[in-house]
This record gives C-alpha cells, sequence and structure tokens, in this order.
C-alpha cells in the first residue's frame, strides 16, 4: 500500500514476530481463480476487488512479460495501528488498514491500494527469478516493482474497466502516468525504474525474464558483482545498446560488498587444544521469535585474549512453514567488527526441526576469529519457509538486524539467542611450550 500523493514506494519485507500489531485475519475468505483473500474488519467487495487485481496482475506479469508467478496469489488483510503492505516475494501479501476507509480511492484516502498490490507483484515477479539478491541495491529492487507494478496497474486497468473498484475511479492515473511524473524527480528509486524503462524499451516485455533469470543464476563475487552480471546479460541478447544501458545500471543497481581485511584462516581440529569457550550475549530465556527477510540476525561478540578458533554456531530457534523443509541452504556467516565477511557457512534447512523450538549447533570449520567479530545468520524466508529465531527480554546493545556487507540497525527489543562456540589453538612443543 502507498500513502500520499507522491508517494510511489510499497514496502516490500518482510518481518515474521511472535507479537503484532495487527488482529489475524480471520472470519472470511475470498477464493477466486488465482487468488485467495483473507479478511476481517473490511466489506466482501473490497476483499473480491483485492482478489481481482492480485490475478489479473498475476496472469499479465505470466502472459505480457512471460515470468514464472506463483499458482496462487494469497492476501491476508488485518485491521491495525497504522496502513502497510508487504510480501514475502514468493506469493504472499500482508495488507493491514486502519479501517475500511484506507481502501477508498486515493482522493479520499491518500492510499493506492490498486498500484500497491501490483507493485508486490512486481517484487514478486524478480525475486523468483533472484532468489539470492546481495549484489542488487534496494534502489534497484524498489524502482523494478514501480515501473512493473505501474505497467500492472494499466493492464488491470484496460481489462477489468472503471467498475473493478468498490469505490469508483479511473485508478488508470495511477498507473505509468503516475510514474513518469516520478521520474521527472531526481530520487534514486525513481531514477532506478526510469533505468528499468529504458531496458524494457530495449529489449521488450518478453526480454526482461531471461535477463532476470540470467542474473539468478549467475555466480556473482560479491566484491565485483559487476562483470558477472553483465556477462549473463549481453548472453541473453544480442541487441547491442545492451552494453552501453549496463554501464548506466551498474552504478546504481549494484551494491559491491567487500570482504574483510581479515583473511579467511582455518585449521585442522587436531591444532585445537582442549580449551573450549561459549560466547553469548543473551540470557538464555526466550522472550520472543523474529523471522526476518531483506535482512538477518546478528550479534556482536569478542573474543578471549589467545588464538581463538569459530568451531560452531548455536541458535535458539525452529523452522516453520511446509511439512518438508525447503531443498535449500541458510546461511551463516563470520564477519569482522564492521560486518564485512571473513568466512560463509551454508547449511541445510533440515537443520532446524519444524516447530520444535530448541539449541540447534551449526559445526563450522575450525576458523581463525579477529578480537571482536560478528555472527550473522540469514534464511531469505517466506511465508511459507524460515527460522523463527528466539531473542530475550533485554537488549545489550550487542544484536542487530543485518547481513554482511550492509549497514546495521540495532535491534532493541532484545538479545538473539545466538552463541559461538570457540577453541584455543594448541601450542606448539617446537617453540617451547607445553601444549595445554
Amino acid at each position: 500500500m502507498v500513502k500520499g500523493s507522491a508517494a510511489i514506494l510499497a514496502v516490500a519485507f518482510l518481518v515474521a514476530s511472535a507479537c503484532r500489531d495487527t488482529r489475524a485475519a480471520e472470519g472470511k475468505t475470498y477464493r477466486g481463480d488465482n487468488s485467495v483473500v483473507k479478511y476481517s474488519g473490511i466489506s466482501d467487495s473490497y476483499a473480491k476487488a483485492l482478489g481481482r487485481v492480485a490475478e489479473v496482475a498475476r496472469g499479465a506479469a505470466i502472459e505480457q512479460f512471460g515470468f514464472d508467478m506463483p499458482e496462487t496469489i494469497s492476501i491476508e488483510v488485518a485491521i491495525g495501528a497504522k496502513t502497510r503492505l508487504f510480501t514475502d516475494g514468493a506469493g504472499f501479501m500482508s495488507l493491514t488498514v486502519r479501517s475500511q476507509a484506507d481502501l477508498r480511492k486515493p482522493s479520499a484516502s491518500g492510499v493506492f491500494n490498486i498500484y500497491g498490490v501490483c507493485h508486490e507483484i512486481g517484487h514478486m515477479a524478480m525475486y523468483r527469478m533472484i532468489p539470492e539478491r546481495l549484489w542488487m541495491t534496494s534502489d534497484a529492487g524498489e524502482g523494478w516493482a514501480c515501473y512493473l507494478g505501474a505497467r500492472l496497474v494499466d493492464i488491470v486497468r484496460d481489462r477489468e474497466g472503471v467498475d473493478l473498484w468498490p469505490d469508483r475511479y479511473d485508478y488508470r492515473v495511477d498507473g505509468t502516468a503516475r510514474l513518469k511524473g516520478q521520474i521527472a524527480k531526481t530520487d534514486p528509486i525513481s531514477k532506478a525504474a526510469a533505468v528499468w524503462m529504458e531496458l524494457v524499451n530495449i529489449v521488450g516485455d518478453k526480454g526482461i525474464a531471461p535477463i532476470l533469470a540470467a542474473w539468478g543464476k549467475a555466480s556473482v563475487d560479491l566484491e565485483d558483482p559487476g562483470a558477472a552480471l553483465r556477462q549473463a546479460l549481453l548472453a541473453t541478447n544480442s541487441e547491442p545498446r545492451l552494453a552501453g544501458w549496463w554501464r548506466k545500471a551498474e552504478g546504481a543497481f549494484v551494491e559491491r560488498r567487500p570482504k574483510s581485511a581479515v583473511a579467511e584462516q582455518t585449521t585442522q581440529v587436531e591444532n585445537l587444544s582442549d580449551k573450549t569457550a561459549e560466547l553469548s550475549r543473551d540470557d538464555g530465556a526466550s522472550a520472543g521469535i523474529r523471522s526476518m527477510s531483506g535482512s538477518g540476525h546478528a550479534v556482536r561478540f569478542d573474543a578471549p585474549s589467545g588464538d581463538w578458533y569459530l568451531t560452531a554456531v548455536k541458535i535458539y530457534g525452529s523452522r516453520y512453514g511446509t511439512e518438508q523443509p525447503p531443498a535449500e541452504n541458510f546461511h551463516v556467516w563470520l564477519c569482522d567488527g564492521n560486518f564485512r565477511t571473513i568466512a560463509d557457512f551454508p547449511f541445510p534447512y533440515s537443520s532446524f526441526e519444524r516447530g520444535n523450538a530448541g539449541w540447534v549447533t551449526l559445526s563450522t570449520r575450525p576458523t581463525k576469529v579477529p578480537r571482536r567479530f560478528v555472527i550473522c545468520a540469514g534464511f531469505n524466508p517466506t511465508k511459507t519457509k524460515g527460522i523463527y529465531v528466539h531473542y530475550d527480554k533485554a537488549a545489550s546493545g550487542n544484536s542487530y538486524l543485518s547481513l554482511p556487507g550492509t549497514s546495521p540497525s540495532p535491534f532493541k527489543t532484545g538479545d538473539w539467542l545466538i552463541r559461538a562456540e570457540v577453541r584455543l589453538a594448541a601450542v606448539s612443543p617446537a617453540r617451547g611450550a607445553s601444549t595445554p
């Protein structure tokens, strides 16, 4: 959902929490051909309209642009303290309104609901093709959703007419006409939308999906993503203008995530002593849970004096979603004190039990830690798969919302129940000292 006459940005990340400020959608369900809307606090007519917008926009994303979209778009609508709309990027949207009045036409409510749904479907179209997007700037992601969302509004209007929305108005004005007005401004998201528009003008509507798919499959070095992305781009299409377009786009679309200046140093277990330590910031008692999309769970630690090696990360949590774990990995990173990657440890989703919270020990190859270091965990969750990580009741100032290479945001609710197990290196007898 988008508020304000000038706003064109919709929230595109999911924060799932044990504590919510909305009443869960319940009571009624609208089922369309390719949409399901669960709702309370709004009329049947608005629920049906939301579902119809979603399924027509979904169909257009498939038919006109060639995207791989979910069979069903699910929307949950609830009454809450403020208006907001977000998606998990896979096929689910959550819409919160203060009252049904927020669903009236934008001239009365200040909220662009039709555009908002189309915007989120734009995110789904991209995210399903590029599931790992650490190289992509947020401006690029939002700019794409602004562009495709506006195009989809126009298509929905052409197919459904002005009678689609209960509070009848000609919502064509919320589509590309409004986008062009935004592009005339200088904010980074609107500028990114203009770059996407230029790309589609070069390759055509059906040419964009192969490019996103190629980027999703590319082996990208996060220190310098541009080279692999350029190669993947040019391999999809022989259009000579693409090279020039990429020179313009790279600066706006690509975020380099330099690795730590601290080199990754590993050793064999037999080179470690028996002296171990479990480093923690939490008090061991859960006060809540969260699943983070678009960010991660991070904790900063200080190692004892000496040469210590990370041997395991412990996380108190549980898996949610489908009964069978997804066939994919999540990642745990050892970072320096500036949140830059030293080492990356992938683990299967099956490491966590579904629904049964507990401490999960994730063994790592022994990797030397600096005096101050950070453990980051990223699960790339959606509505139907993810990990609930627990936190305690008091924040020490050492827990963050962050992924490697991003600016960390302090987690002020508590401390993540994430711990680091480290072992001290053995001292070689050849150096004149006994092994501890």
